[in-house]
């Protein structure tokens, strides 16, 4: 890893919310490449406000420990894919072409930002470090309940369109949620194997699967 030198400014010329924002963002952003480069637990907080180009020292007023910043890498890349999504799905009015678009849509998003889900989705030999206790793990963090959200939401507004709900819309989801994120990441795991197009493996899972959906919850 290479590094840049310390700026010249100094940090405390960074007094109002606009400057404190930028140098924060400095430091996310510098994080994030750090830690798209291997292992997080190897990545400290020095290194992190080095490659951002300040003085080791400064970065210890924005963040307490590399759990935290690690935390802000990736709840922006997150929120940042829930907001694509959302989009995706906004003018889509019927209930199962929005679900459709909706998961299939996420597998388009991360095949196009791996870097960014294997931050947010690490390998176990990978993992962030240990929470400390009373801290907010990532996976219950509202980042991550909004992403939830927008899955739980749209798979329960085309199931309240049928007669009769297949099963649970909170299992149904979470089905989908599983084996779409699982598409992604298994062929990442095993690249010593041939695997069939990811795309189109995720579509043709999603679309099977909600028409097997509408056609039990019409009683068919």
């Amino acid at each position: 890893m290479s590094f840049r030198e310390p700026k010249n400014e100094v940090l405390s010329r960074a007094r109002t919310p606009e400057d404190k924002a930028k140098v924060r963002d400095a430091f996310i952003a510098a994080g994030r490449r750090l830690l798209a480069e291997g292992d997080p637990s190897r990545v400290s907080l020095r290194m992190i406000a080095a490659e951002a180009g300040y003085a080791p020292g400064a970065i210890y007023q924005y963040f307490a420990d590399q759990r935290e910043l690690f935390f802000h890498v990736r709840s922006r890349d997150m929120h940042a894919a829930t907001e694509q999504l959302r989009r995706l799905i906004a003018r889509t009015r019927d209930p199962a072409r929005r679900v459709e678009k909706l998961f299939v849509g996420t597998a388009d998003y991360w095949l196009a930002h791996m870097e960014d889900f294997l931050i947010i989705f690490p390998a176990p030999s990978t993992q962030d470090p240990k929470v400390a206790p009373g801290a907010l793990p990532f996976g219950r963090s509202p980042v991550v309940q909004e992403s939830l959200d927008l899955y739980y939401e749209t798979v329960d507004g085309f199931f309240r369109t049928l007669p009769r709900a297949p099963m649970p819309s909170r299992l149904a989801a979470d089905m989908l949620i599983a084996a779409v994120h699982g598409a992604i990441v298994f062929p990442c795991m095993t690249r010593t194997m041939e695997w069939s197009d990811t795309r189109a493996m995720v579509t043709r899972l999603v679309t099977t699967v909600v028409r097997q959906w509408k056609s039990a919850g019409q009683g068919r």
